[in-house]
């Protein structure tokens, strides 16, 4: 597949959008995260992926502040990019060691032949779009998977 002319709308699914979810560690939302991809057949194999996000999370944890995380990964078992997103129902701190305290989650994944840098673009308008302080409040506020859908949509 060319994956230079994948949209952000394409890689936004419903399935993989969690609301008040009741997890206070990063380990947990990864989890629930990945074997959604795995079910929804964006990924292949659950392992190689979720090493990829955490060999990514060692060297630089992806919580960025604004209580959002945006961990991704690159890994051949990924058949298609997608993005991921939990709310969770409290704070807790994403990185043991760290201060950073995260609520929502993107869990971004892509191909490893990924020339095009797509995870790059995704994080880009993405954290361009969570600096705004309604559309985060939404997110933040959301208890409907549709609006969230929708509202995720708003971003390309």
């Amino acid at each position: 597949m060319d994956w230079k002319w994948i949209i952000l709308k394409d890689v936004i699914n419903r399935r993989m959008i969690f609301l008040q979810q009741n997890l206070e560690t990063r380990d947990a939302v990864l989890q629930v995260l990945v074997e959604s991809a795995l079910q929804n057949g964006l990924i292949s194999e659950q392992q190689p992926f979720l090493q990829a996000v955490l060999d990514r999370e060692s060297n630089v944890p992806t919580a960025i502040g604004y209580q959002i995380a945006i961990p991704h990964g690159k890994s051949d078992a990924v058949k298609q990019p997608f993005i991921g997103f939990l709310q969770a129902k409290h704070d807790f701190v994403w990185t043991e060691g760290y201060e950073e305290e995260v609520k929502l989650v993107f869990l971004i994944g892509v191909p490893k032949e990924n020339e095009q840098n797509i995870h790059l673009k995704f994080i880009s308008r993405l954290s361009k779009k969570l600096l705004d302080d309604e559309f985060r409040t939404k997110l933040l506020e959301s208890t409907d998977v549709e609006q969230t859908y929708q509202l995720l949509n708003s971003i390309y």
